[in-house]
């Protein structure tokens, strides 16, 4: 259940891309993707000081993703370069499996392109036909108001707001919104 069909598309300005399941052999290109987009993401809750995974950690984490039917790990790349990763995750307990959480993150030169609409539909046609998950959930940072507007766009609905959930400096705080679809 771990894998989705290759999706080949174009971005809004034309480039083509591949949506896919990510692999193992992908290890050393989601590194080097993860550090460019901590070092560029304005609302990534990891910061780039933070980014210390290995090829080694990373293809040992995707083999794991592969492995288990409630996860799945969807890459978006342009002429073989990452440029978009999604990975989701359903509950460890029997009670929880049923849901599970996303996150997802897209370089800077191809956000407003389509991507991460491209990326969300693969996760949600997964999660669609999946045996037993039913329902989806993110937390996404109040004021990215782009992420916010397409997971909306994609059936979204608020739960909940955590409040100063991310502290960026002593003054500042940003609360995390708490957004769910059911796709059964």
């Amino acid at each position: 259940m771990g894998n989705i069909q290759p999706r080949r598309l174009m971005t809004a300005s034309g480039r083509p891309i591949v949506v896919r399941t990510a692999s193992p052999e992908d290890a050393e290109r989601v590194v080097a993707f993860v550090k460019a987009v901590a070092a560029e993401a304005p609302y990534l809750l990891t910061t780039e000081a933070e980014v210390v995974t290995t090829s080694e950690r990373q293809k040992q984490w995707l083999q794991q993703i592969m492995d288990d039917p409630g996860k799945l790990a969807i890459v978006a790349e342009h002429d073989g370069e990452i440029i978009g990763l999604l990975d989701f995750h359903n509950g460890h307990k029997q009670r929880t499996r049923h849901q599970g959480s996303f996150g997802m993150s897209v370089k800077s030169d191809f956000r407003g392109q389509g991507v991460g609409k491209a990326l969300l539909a693969a996760l949600l046609d997964w999660a669609t036909e999946h045996p037993f998950i039913e329902k989806v959930c993110l937390e996404v940072v109040a004021g990215n108001t782009n992420a916010l507007r397409l997971y909306q766009t994609f059936g979204f609905v608020e739960e909940g707001v955590k409040k100063n959930a991310v502290k960026i400096d002593d003054n500042t705080y940003w609360d995390l919104i708490v957004m769910a679809r059911f796709v059964k």
